[in-house]
């Protein structure tokens, strides 16, 4: 093994297991013959504004962290994040094996009788994770302009504070709706099976760009090169995929910034746009 070590951060557990970037971290660690390891920052989705990032700080190599904070890193010329090639294709039945996700209305179901469709949720309670969450909220606020409605749709907003207590508050029913990340609510599922019957996806909105991979650009070329061609040849590595699919994961694919300056376009779209309960 190499002396330098990769040095892995993750934003998105618990939503996502922490075991799925572990994975990953393995399988890096055989490819590039350097030992890893992950840190797991659980308080935020990506570096928050008010501190050093660990990218600018050189406390990181790579890391997986939301779209809506690599885009700011972007935006605010940071030379010291630069995206990795290779995105996962999470599973969904709208993905179509395109490195994207989308944001699951969800309720119970044992309300399918009242909530057929999603104009029958007027009125009623709406769990969401919070209110810059893309998949949690915006999307559907996006959604439902385009379908006549305005953000007072709902008749009580909760805000939650995470996709999973989104999803545990429609399973007791302290909520009779939440938006939810879709990979986070596939891997809750595959955790918690017994529940798969009680949740049902009313509608997916999206698709929205997959959370990227991000380089430390201070990462010799070759080694991003290789990094980036290893994972896109997960796919074919039978041992190594059927690992990731326990996750969800079906592999990974090329993608450059153009996924996400689409995204960048449709923040630009839904930024007016707010939670407002009404009342009925």
């Amino acid at each position: 093994m190499s002396e330098k070590k990769l040095r892995m951060i993750t934003y998105l557990s618990p939503g996502l297991p922490v075991e799925l970037f572990e994975t990953i971290m393995q399988y890096l660690e055989e490819v590039t013959e350097k030992e890893a390891y992950l840190i797991y920052e659980s308080r935020w989705a990506g570096p928050p504004r008010d501190r050093t990032d660990p990218f600018t700080a050189d406390e990181v190599d790579i890391g997986f962290m939301r779209s809506e904070t690599f885009l700011p890193l972007q935006q605010r010329k940071n030379s010291h994040v630069e995206l990795c090639g290779a995105a996962p294709l999470h599973v969904h039945p709208s993905s179509q094996s395109n490195p994207v996700y989308f944001s699951d209305l969800i309720i119970n179901t044992s309300d399918i009788a009242e909530f057929k469709e999603v104009h029958n949720l007027q009125g009623r309670s709406f769990a969401y994770e919070e209110e810059d969450s893309l998949s949690g909220c915006l999307v559907v606020l996006q959604g439902l302009k385009k379908m006549g409605y305005n953000s007072t749709f709902f008749g009580n907003v909760l805000k939650s504070g995470s996709h999973l207590k989104s999803i545990q508050m429609v399973l007791n029913k302290t909520a009779a709706s939440a938006a939810v990340d879709s990979t986070v609510l596939y891997n809750y599922l595959q955790q918690n099976p017994k529940y798969k019957e009680n949740i049902t996806i009313l509608k997916s909105f999206g698709p929205l760009p997959i959370y990227p991979v991000v380089f430390n650009s201070r990462l010799p070329d070759d080694l991003k090169g290789k990094i980036s061609q290893a994972l896109l040849d997960m796919t074919n590595k039978k041992d190594w995929l059927t690992r990731l699919e326990a996750f969800g994961v079906e592999g990974f694919k090329q993608v450059d910034m153009s996924s996400y300056l689409k995204e960048k376009e449709l923040l630009d779209a839904v930024k007016k746009l707010s939670v407002t309960a009404a009342y009925y």
